[in-house]
């Protein structure tokens, strides 16, 4: 039997939502002006990774770009009105350094938002079309069925791109009136999965899975993967977000491979391809974790998230790299056979790098 070493590497997000400084100014009725900054720890809709990454004290960050006419919905609140809504659309994009920053401008209305009296709620979600505002909330959902696009391949690993639409990102900013306008720093309402897997055989994927679930052999947490998620903004903490599920959830994520014409695609990998793409889970510590890889001929091969036979908890909101997975072309396991499908020794040599 061969075993595997399987590399992980996670990217945790930092939470560091702006705060509010100054003197109260009147600008009541004056357009407000926004500047928007993706974080690093995710990415976001029609945008992309950068390629460029950058060493930040004891972790790496690879910097996640803006698209030109991404839409935000962004909504306020005061203690002089009701809260209001507007939609904004990205322009003039100016990548510095770790972040990619952005100007805002009001979509599909002459004049944006505009300032009252006294302190101001923001609260913002990405992308627009899929978000939902409440009351210093905002809610999205992390579907349970994903679909990668194949982009290129590029040194031996076939790449696939993730359907940006459902990558959740919020801002949150409490301020007082500003003439020289407000940022909003995004930050991402999901988990990033990012799968590079070889093979010690020529095999045909079909499918992929990722569950949490109680097996027969031993318990695991049941933890949902997928499904609605709230972010709510309290006004007490300076805008501080927490994430929770907000409706029905599902402990498995499914993932189809399509090809660039968006046609059911079958990648095919060897000992000499790899294939990259990525799997967007719902913002919660994670645990329990089974991958499920679907071949051509009908059979599946499993692997359990686990070190020195204990699940991995993999932290909420991070971007985690998982690399060295060989997906063999036969047996994985001695004992993987039917119809005990869900046997398999563990792997002791699963090895964790926190960047």
């Amino acid at each position: 039997m061969r075993t595997n070493k399987v590399i992980i590497n996670i990217a945790a997000a930092a939470v560091c939502l702006l705060g509010f400084s100054g003197c109260a100014k009147d600008l009541s009725g004056l357009t407000i002006r926004f500047n928007a900054r993706t974080r690093p720890e995710a990415p976001v809709t029609k945008t992309t990774y950068s390629g460029e990454t950058y060493n930040t004290g004891s972790k790496t960050y690879e910097r996640i770009d803006w698209s030109d006419g991404d839409i935000i919905v962004l909504a306020m609140k005061n203690n002089d009105t009701p809260m209001a809504s507007q939609e904004y659309s990205v322009h003039t994009i100016s990548p510095q350094g770790v972040n990619s920053k952005t100007d805002l401008v009001p979509y599909g209305a002459e004049n944006g938002l505009t300032w009252g009296a006294g302190t101001h709620d923001f609260w913002a979600g990405y992308p627009a079309s899929k978000v939902t505002v409440g009351d210093h909330s905002l809610t999205a959902t992390i579907p349970s069925s994903q679909v990668v696009t194949y982009n290129r391949k590029a040194s031996n690993t076939v790449i696939f791109n993730s359907d940006m639409s459902n990558a959740f990102m919020v801002a949150g900013l409490q301020c007082l009136p500003e003439t020289s306008g407000i940022n909003l720093d995004f930050y991402p309402g999901f988990t990033t999965f990012d799968f590079t897997v070889g093979a010690n055989d020529n095999i045909t994927i079909t499918h992929f899975e990722m569950e949490t679930a109680t097996y027969e052999t031993e318990a695991s947490t049941s933890m949902p993967l997928a499904g609605p998620v709230t972010a709510t903004f309290d006004p007490l903490s300076s805008m501080a977000v927490s994430f929770a599920p907000s409706g029905a959830t599902s402990n498995t994520i499914g993932v189809a491979f399509h090809d660039d014409k968006n046609a059911a695609y079958n990648p095919v990998i060897t000992t000499l391809t790899s294939m990259n793409f990525k799997v967007f889970a719902l913002p919660r510590d994670i645990t329990g974790i089974r991958i499920t890889f679907t071949l051509s001929d009908g059979t599946q091969k499993s692997l359990r998230l686990k070190q020195s036979g204990n699940w991995i908890t993999f932290p909420a909101a991070a971007k985690i790299n998982i690399t060295g997975i060989l997906v063999p072309g036969a047996v994985w396991y001695i004992n993987f056979d039917y119809p005990r499908q869900e046997q398999w020794i563990v792997h002791s040599d699963i090895e964790i790098g926190v960047e």
